[in-house]
């Protein structure tokens, strides 16, 4: 035990020891509920942005004229390349705080592992150079290796992206109450996933019931519902035009003005 203590806290080790202290740390708050996996807020292309951003700002009070629009312009030139740069890395679509942990964690095993047989093996050499050079092997092999680790995770950390009610203009939603009326009604609508529930209405006269496929003329956020009118009521070469979003979000404007 004594050994090891000694070998995490002499040089080159120890520069990756005191931030993988700071990572154990943040884990263990993690696991007992006191702050979020996203600290950070999303994953390093998204951070490289939001800095790009925050700076952009700052600089925005202090600079005038010319000197900010190109000091602007060269931040926003430089973030997007390190977002691309961190997307060939492999960080991209994961936290910015899984990714880091991955680095300093994989950077600091390779330098305790390293650490005594290169200065066995280079014993001649000066101990600062062998080990600066060590510790930047290691942040470059130990970062490479994280990319490569954390790639698999993606899809844990994907987000999908609820559908925007004016998205849900024209298309074509499944009636799944016992009817739908100018003051109740309940649809399903199919989003690729685990799909929508949604409160709809329909102040037209109709038989729409359970099982009935409708049309969705609008949204109204006094009543948080979708008003429908049963697909029945299309004319065909409107049937036919809902196959394409955007021509049957076109139907549905026209099937509202026309009411």
């Amino acid at each position: 035990m004594t050994e090891f203590l000694h070998t995490i806290l002499s040089f080159p080790t120890v520069l990756f020891t005191i931030p993988m202290g700071v990572v154990l740390g943040y884990w263990l708050t993690v696991m007992i509920g006191a702050v979020g996996i996203d600290l950070l807020d999303g994953d390093l292309g998204d951070f490289a942005l939001g800095a790009k951003a925050g700076a952009g700002e700052a600089l925005e009070g202090g600079v005038k004229g010319a000197m900010e629009a190109g000091a602007k312009g060269a931040m926003e030139g430089g973030a997007k390349a390190g977002a691309s740069f961190l997307e060939v890395l492999g960080f991209g679509g994961v936290p910015v705080t899984v990714s880091l942990s991955f680095a300093i964690f994989l950077s600091w095993l390779l330098s305790l592992a390293l650490s005594g047989p290169a200065s066995n093996l280079l014993g001649a050499l000066p101990g600062v150079l062998v080990g600066g050079v060590l510790s930047v092997l290691c942040l470059v092999v130990g970062t490479g290796l994280a990319g490569l680790a954390v790639r698999p995770l993606r899809p844990v950390f994907a987000v999908n992206q609820a559908p925007r009610r004016d998205s849900l203009l024209g298309r074509v939603c499944v009636i799944s109450s016992s009817k739908v009326d100018g003051g109740f009604g309940q649809a399903n609508f199919e989003d690729g996933g685990a799909g929508l529930l949604l409160h709809v209405f329909c102040e037209k006269a109709n038989e729409l019931q359970r099982g009935d496929r409708a049309l969705i003329l609008g949204y109204d956020p006094s009543r948080d519902a979708y008003e429908v009118e049963p697909v029945d009521w299309l004319l065909p070469e409107e049937l036919q035009h809902l196959k394409d979003p955007l021509t049957a979000a076109a139907v549905a404007r026209d099937r509202m003005r026309t009411r």
